[in-house]
C-alpha cells in the first residue's frame, strides 16, 4: 500500500473564495482584494430580496430624508450664490448654469453621511446585523473624510465623462463602495476610492449588469404610480450591501 501523502495532481483546486458571515471571519483590506471574489447577479438579488423585508422602512425613510436634506442645501446654497432663473423666464445665463451645477454637487457631497447611513443600513442587514434609524445620524463624526470622498469622487467622475464619456462610465461603477469603507473600515478618502476601483475592477462587467438589471427593475416599479419603489429602492441598498459583504466582510458594529 501507497504511503505517499503528496497532494493529488489531478484534484481540481480548492477555491480560495470564502463567505464572510459562513466563516466568521473578516478579511483586512488587503486580504480581501488578493483573494479574489465572484457572484451570481440572479443570486445575489434573490438574497437582497429575501433580506428586505423588516428593513424597507427604515431604508425608505433613510432616503426620503437623504432627499430633503440635499433640496434643502440645495436652495440654501441657490441663495447664498444668488444662482436662480429670472422672474421673466429667460433663459440662464452660462455662469448661472456653471453656479447650479456647483450648487448641485456640494448639496450632494454635505449630505453624504446621510448616504453613508443609508449605505451601512443596507451592508447591516446584509450581514444579519441589528439595524435602527440612529444609523442614520452615526457618521457625522467622519464629515470631512467623506466630503472629501465625495468632492473627489465626483470631480474625476466629471473629468472622465469629459475624456471621451467611457472613463467616467467606469469610474462611476468602481467608486460604487467607496462612501461605506470610510465609515466601516475608516479607510482615507484616497484609499477608499482605491479599495473600491481595484475591487470592482476584478468583476466590473458583472457589477455594471448588476446595476443595469437592478435599474431596470426600479424603472418597472416606477409603472404603477410609483409605489413599487417602496420596495425595489430598499432592494438595490441591500444588494449594494451584499456585494460590500461578499468583497469585503462586515466588521461587528462597535459597542
Amino acid at each position: 500500500m501507497s504511503t505517499d501523502s503528496s497532494p493529488n495532481p489531478f484534484a481540481p483546486p480548492a477555491s480560495v473564495l470564502q463567505d464572510p458571515i459562513a466563516s466568521g471571519t473578516v478579511p483586512s483590506i488587503e486580504d480581501a482584494l488578493a483573494r479574489g471574489y465572484d457572484f451570481s447577479i440572479t443570486d445575489l438579488i434573490k438574497e437582497a430580496w429575501q433580506r428586505v423585508s423588516g428593513a424597507k422602512g427604515l431604508i425608505f425613510v433613510g432616503f426620503i430624508i437623504y432627499m430633503v436634506v440635499v433640496q434643502a442645501i440645495s436652495f440654501v446654497l441657490g441663495l447664498i450664490l444668488g444662482v436662480g432663473y429670472a422672474a421673466s423666464g429667460a433663459e440662464p445665463s452660462g455662469t448661472a448654469v456653471v453656479l447650479q451645477m456647483v450648487v448641485g454637487i456640494l448639496a450632494g457631497t454635505v449630505g453624504y453621511p446621510f448616504m453613508a447611513g443609508i449605505n451601512m443600513l443596507g451592508i447591516r442587514r446584509a450581514a444579519d446585523q441589528p439595524i435602527s434609524f440612529n444609523e442614520m445620524f452615526s457618521h457625522f463624526g467622519q464629515f470631512v473624510p467623506l466630503l472629501i470622498t465625495g468632492l473627489l469622487m465626483t470631480v474625476l467622475i466629471y473629468i472622465g465623462l469629459l475624456l471621451l464619456v467611457l472613463p467616467g462610465i467606469y469610474l462611476s461603477m468602481a467608486y460604487i463602495l467607496a462612501i461605506p469603507l470610510v465609515v466601516e473600515r475608516k479607510l482615507s478618502p484616497w484609499q477608499a476610492l482605491e479599495a473600491s476601483r481595484k475591487a470592482i475592477s476584478q468583476h466590473w462587467f458583472k457589477v455594471f449588469g448588476l446595476f443595469l438589471v437592478l435599474g431596470l427593475i426600479m424603472l418597472v416599479s416606477m409603472i404603477p404610480l410609483g409605489i413599487g419603489v417602496i420596495w425595489t429602492l430598499p432592494l438595490m441598498v441591500i444588494s449594494v450591501g451584499v456585494l460590500y459583504r461578499t468583497i469585503f466582510g462586515v466588521l461587528p458594529p462597535a459597542n
